[in-house]
């Protein structure tokens, strides 16, 4: 049980804000971005401020960068 615990809370630790494409409004919105090794996605369950469709399908163009180590 305790190494779920941890990898739900590295998960937490990985988290930001960043700009994301919304495919259906072709706007640039601000989401919750979750940062993985090898590239960041959008957070799943998210809908654009614009039109309120789901964003789960949206490129993260930039995102806010975190210090790692605190």
């Amino acid at each position: 049980m305790r190494v779920q615990e941890s990898q739900s809370k590295a998960s937490l630790a990985n988290e930001t804000t960043g700009l994301v494409h919304c495919p259906i409004c072709t706007h640039q919105v601000e989401a919750r971005v979750i940062v993985g090794r090898k590239r960041p996605w959008v957070k799943p369950g998210q809908r654009c401020s614009r039109c309120g469709s789901s964003l789960d399908a949206g490129w993260v163009l930039s995102f806010d960068r975190f210090d790692r180590a605190a």
